[in-house]
C-alpha cells in the first residue's frame, strides 16, 4: 500500500464535491511554465525535444511519431540500468514500487479544483505512473497524490491519457508527473498537458480556498517523523514474542524493514523503540521515494540515529523548503568521516556551505550531483580534495574544465565518469588526456551531448584498455572524425557499449575497425549517421556475437525492408528504428 492510501481512503467519502455546493465555473488550462525536470534530450539552447515544448496547447496530436516539437525523455527500456556506472538504490528496503525514474513539474496559468488532467502522449505512451498536485503559493509538504498506477503497455498510437484522479476540494495550479519508462521500446514524447476543474466565481471565495479554509487536508508525516512510543506501553505489555528475543536478533530482523515500518515499530513498546533507534539500521538512507515528506525536521530526526552513516540519497528532496540547505550542510558535517556514497540529484539548493562540507567527506567513493547546476561556482570549495572517488556523475552540472581536470588527477581509482550535458566544458581533449594519464582503471565514460571533443580526444581513449562503456553521442556533429575509431578498436578490447549517435561524418569504412575488433560489444548506437549503409549493419549483426542492441534510427540510407529481414534473422537483437515518416530535416 502506498503511503498515501490510508489518507486517500478516508478523504474519498468525506467531502461533498465543492462545485455542487458553491457558485463555481468550469475552467481549463494548458501549461504556462515548466518549473523543474529530471530528464531532457535537448541542448540548453535548443527547443528540439525540450521540456519547454509542453508550454501551451498541443501542436502535433493526434499525429504519432518522433516530433522535435514535443518533450522527449532521454532514457527508455532497461539498457541504461545495464551500465556499470548506473546508480542502484542505496537502501533495498526503501524503493519505489512503481519504479519512478524521472519527473517534470508544470505550472498552469490559473488555479482550479482539479477534476481532469489530460496528458497528450504522441510517442511510445504509457510511462506516467504518478500525478501530483499543489498550489504554488503554499509551502512545505503540500503535495497531494492525485493518481498513481503501474506503467502501461499500449499500442503504438497517440492518445490522451485521462486517468480518474482523486476527488479533492482544494485549488491547485502545479502538477508533477512521474515516469517509469523502463518497459518502453524507445523514447517517449508528450505534446501537452491540460488541467481542468472548477474555480470560484467570487474573489472572496477564491481567497478563502487559497487559505484552505474550505477543505482541510493534512498529509500524514508519520512515515518519516517519529512521535515516540505509546506512554503506557512498556516491555512485554503488547504480548509480542519479538521482545523476548536477544537484542542482536531483533536488530537482524529490523534491518529488512523500510523507514516507514521502522517508524511504526518505534511506537510499539520500549524494547521495540530501543531497537528501531539503533544506528546500525541507519547506515544506508535512501529518502528519494519519500521526497514529498522530507523536510528540515527529517534531517534532524535522522541525525540523532545516524552515527555511522555510509550511504545517503537525497535526490528530489528539499527543493523549495526554507532552511533545508543549512540543515543539510550540518548533516553532512556530522557524517563527513563515515559517508561513502552521496546522491543529490536535482537538489537545486546546493551552495557554498554544502560544498564546503562535501569537500570534507574524504571517504566518498560514489558521488552523484546530477542536475545540480549551481555546484561549481569558482568561489566554492573544489571537489579535488576528495581522493577516493570511484564513481562520479555530474550530468547537466556547470562543471568546468579545470575543476574536472583537478578531480581526475586527485582520484586515480575513478572507474565511472558521467558528464552528459555538461555544456561548460570547452577543453574536453585536455580532460581526456588527463584521464588517460591519471585514471588507469576507467571503465565507464559518458560525455553525451558535450561539444568540445575532437577526433584527437577520441583517439586517446584507445589508450584506455580497461574501458567497457563509451558514450560519445552527439559529440561530433559537425567535425571530421577521421580514423579515430580505429584507435578505439585497437586499444579497447573490452568495449561493451559504444554510443556514436549523430556522428554525421562517419561511413562504413570508418566504422569497420570497430565491428571487426570489438567482439565484446553488446550495445551499438548509430542513430542519425546518414552516410552508413546496410552493409556495415549486416557486418555488425554477423560479426558481433554478443550484440543485443543496434540503434539505426534516422539512418537515411538503410531501407525498411532490410531492417525487417534483420529482425527475422536476429530475433535476439533489438534493432531500433524510430518513426521516420517524421521529417528528418529536424535533425539537420
Amino acid at each position: 500500500m502506498h503511503l498515501f492510501d490510508a489518507t486517500m481512503e478516508k478523504t474519498s467519502d468525506k467531502y461533498e464535491l465543492i462545485e455542487n455546493l458553491l457558485d463555481m465555473t468550469q475552467s481549463e488550462y494548458y501549461v504556462y511554465k515548466v518549473l523543474d525536470y529530471t530528464s531532457r534530450y535537448n541542448y540548453s539552447n535548443s527547443y528540439y525535444y525540450s521540456p519547454s515544448n509542453l508550454v501551451g496547447k498541443y501542436e502535433k496530436y493526434p499525429a504519432y511519431g518522433d516530433f522535435p516539437e514535443a518533450y522527449c525523455l532521454r532514457s527508455y527500456g532497461k539498457w541504461w540500468k545495464k551500465s556499470e556506472g548506473y546508480q542502484w538504490n542505496y537502501s533495498l528496503q526503501d524503493f519505489d514500487p512503481l519504479g519512478a525514474e524521472d519527473y517534470i513539474t508544470l505550472e498552469f496559468d490559473g488555479a482550479v479544483v482539479p477534476r481532469d488532467i489530460c496528458i497528450y502522449e504522441i510517442y511510445n505512451p504509457g510511462a506516467v505512473v504518478r500525478i501530483w498536485g499543489k498550489l504554488s503559493s503554499k509551502s512545505e509538504l503540500q503535495w497531494i497524490l492525485l493518481w498513481e498506477g503501474l506503467p502501461q503497455s499500449t499500442p503504438h498510437h497517440s492518445r490522451i491519457f485521462h486517468p480518474q484522479i482523486k476527488l479533492i476540494n482544494r485549488l491547485i495550479n502545479v502538477v508533477r508527473l512521474e515516469f517509469n519508462q523502463s518497459h518502453l521500446e524507445y523514447h517517449c514524447s508528450i505534446d501537452a498537458v491540460l488541467l481542468g476543474g472548477y474555480q470560484p466565481k467570487s474573489n472572496l471565495l477564491f481567497n478563502i480556498m487559497q487559505k484552505d479554509l474550505v477543505d482541510h487536508f493534512q498529509i500524514d508525516n508519520a512515515a518519516i517523523e517519529y512521535s515516540g512510543p505509546e506512554e503506557n506501553c512498556t516491555e512485554g505489555d503488547c504480548g509480542d514474542s519479538i521482545s523476548c528475543l536477544p537484542y542482536e536478533v531483533i536488530i537482524h530482523i529490523f534491518q529488512y524493514l523500510d523507514l516507514k515500518s521502522l517508524s511504526r515499530c518505534a511506537q510499539v513498546n520500549k524494547r521495540w523503540n530501543e531497537a528501531s533507534a539503533d544506528s546500525f539500521l541507519y547506515q544506508n538512507l535512501s529518502l528519494k521515494f519519500y521526497w514529498y515528506l522530507v523536510n528540515c525536521d527529517t534531517l534532524q530526526y535522522f541525525m540523532k540515529k545516524c552515527k555511522t552513516l555510509k550511504k545517503l540519497d537525497l535526490s528530489w528532496c528539499g527543493n523549495d523548503i526554507d532552511g533545508f540547505d543549512q540543515q543539510l550542510a550540518i548533516y553532512l558535517g556530522a557524517n563527513s568521516n563515515s559517508l561513502t556514497h552521496l546522491s543529490l540529484g536535482n537538489c537545486k539548493y546546493i551552495n557554498y556551505e554544502i560544498m564546503m562540507e562535501l569537500s570534507c567527506c574524504r571517504e566518498l567513493v560514489d558521488l552523484r550531483l546530477k542536475n545540480t547546476n549551481s555546484c561549481f561556482d569558482h568561489r566554492y570549495p573544489s571537489l579535488h580534495f576528495l581522493n577516493k572517488l570511484v564513481a562520479l556523475d555530474l550530468t547537466a552540472s556547470d562543471i568546468q574544465d579545470d575543476d574536472l581536470i583537478n578531480i581526475l588527477k586527485a582520484n586515480p581509482h575513478l572507474k565511472h565518469v558521467i558528464i552528459d550535458l555538461c555544456e561548460n566544458l570547452s577543453r574536453l581533449d585536455q580532460v581526456v588526456e588527463t584521464l588517460v594519464d591519471h585514471n588507469r582503471e576507467i571503465t565507464t565514460w559518458s560525455s553525451w551531448k558535450t561539444l568540445s571533443l575532437t577526433a584527437d580526444g577520441v583517439r586517446r581513449f584507445g589508450q584506455c584498455p580497461t574501458i567497457r562503456e563509451l558514450d560519445l553521442g552527439w559529440c561530433m556533429i559537425s567535425k571530421d572524425p577521421g580514423n579515430c575509431l580505429s584507435f578505439i578498436a585497437e586499444g579497447c578490447p573490452q568495449l561493451k557499449r559504444l554510443i556514436l549517435s549523430e556522428w554525421r561524418g562517419l561511413n562504413d569504412h570508418l566504422l569497420l575497425p570497430v565491428v571487426r575488433s570489438c567482439k565484446e560489444l553488446t550495445q551499438l548506437d548509430f542513430m542519425g549517421i546518414k552516410n552508413i549503409s546496410g552493409d556495415i549493419c549486416e557486418k555488425a549483426l554477423l560479426l558481433l556475437p554478443k550484440l543485443r542492441l543496434l540503434d539505426i534510427s534516422f539512418c537515411d540510407s538503410i531501407r525498411h525492408d532490410e531492417v525487417d529481414i534483420w529482425r527475422q534473422q536476429y530475433p535476439h537483437i533489438t534493432i531500433q528504428r524510430s518513426c521516420e515518416y517524421v521529417a528528418n530535416d529536424y535533425l539537420n
